[in-house]
């Protein structure tokens, strides 16, 4: 039962949305910082924001998923866990993080602005679960509960500068790519089959007798959206007169071509393999994620190590559950 709990919760990238409240307080360190124990409280309130919308969304999607066979590892679809049960553990999620939130309270009308920021976060992500297969554009939602899930973290040290709202976009956009374009390709084989209407399927992506097309127009939608995130991951040292280290902007460079490199391979895949798009995804989510903290390091060089967390949290999880590193059954 564990076990089935644990599938649920998508734990194989719980790491990246648990940061998300981390980085928002790490991008305010020149107005202020948090202790260590406050950072955790942070990074479990994103992991609880994580399990919210993953459970929920399985909750929503459970007849789409059981359409394909691959999915047949996650619990709902196997019906080791109900769905009844499944909403019970998310909304209780939810519940906990506002009860923790109440650490960071320190004045009424703060803490309300506070409440108010992760409470737009949960209803954002709500909209997604419910919407995300019924009309296209939906993934705008997830990219906003993520937004706010970020200045959330940066709220809880004092009013978001413009390096914070740069960090949220930086976020946005990440997780923006990963369910447009990696989502869709994962999913192009059942979300067909289930009528799903997504901006990918409007793009013209589409499988047929197990082949993958991907028009031009779904490949540079992909591509326009990692040009403005490596914009925005280079703008806080020319706009915010943030001092970058020489190897930060080579280090960053490397990742930024490896990252496009990986997107252009990803794209390549033609015949719909399943574990190899989970292990391709895996690569691009690793370089894409490392590269907000390594922005931010030049405020305190101990912020690199944040990097760290989703790449060791994603080759953990699953090396526990899937006895694979790359490729997470429950994808």
């Amino acid at each position: 039962m564990l076990r089935d709990y644990l599938e649920i919760t998508r734990l194989f990238n719980m790491g990246l949305t648990a940061v998300a409240p981390v980085l928002g307080a790490l991008s305010m360190w020149d107005i202020g910082s948090l202790s260590l124990p406050e950072l955790c409280i942070l990074f479990i309130i994103g992991s609880l924001a994580h399990i919210y919308g993953f459970v929920i969304n399985d909750v929503i999607d459970i007849k789409v998923d059981k359409l394909s066979k691959e999915l047949s590892a996650r619990p709902l679809v196997r019906g080791s866990i109900t769905r009844r049960r499944a909403a019970f553990f998310a909304i209780s999620c939810m519940v906990g993080s506002f009860l923790l939130s109440l650490i960071f309270f320190s004045e009424f009308f703060d803490y309300i602005s506070l409440f108010f920021i992760l409470l737009i976060a949960y209803f954002f992500a709500t909209i997604y679960d419910v919407a995300s297969k019924k009309y296209p554009g939906m993934d705008l939602f997830v990219t906003g509960a993520i937004f706010f899930l970020i200045l959330f973290g940066a709220r809880t040290i004092g009013t978001p500068t413009m390096l914070a709202y740069i960090v949220a976009l930086i976020g946005s956009l990440q997780v923006l790519f990963m369910n447009m374009i990696n989502g869709a390709i994962k999913d192009i084989d059942h979300d067909k089959q289930g009528s799903a209407d997504t901006i990918a399927i409007r793009l013209g992506a589409n499988i047929h007798a197990g082949v993958i097309r991907l028009p031009v127009s779904f490949r540079t939608t992909g591509y326009l959206i990692e040009i403005i995130r490596i914009i925005l991951i280079f703008l806080p040292f020319v706009l915010l007169d943030l001092d970058p280290y020489l190897w930060q902007i080579v280090l960053l460079v490397l990742l930024a071509l490896l990252t496009f490199f990986s997107i252009y391979k990803l794209y390549c895949i033609k015949t719909f393999n399943r574990p190899r798009i989970r292990k391709m995804i895996g690569i691009i989510v690793i370089f894409m994620y490392a590269t907000t903290p390594i922005m931010l390091s030049s405020l305190n060089i101990y912020i690199i190590l944040v990097a760290l967390i989703p790449p060791l949290w994603f080759f953990v999880s699953n090396l526990v559950l899937h006895k694979t590193i790359f490729e997470p059954k429950t994808m």
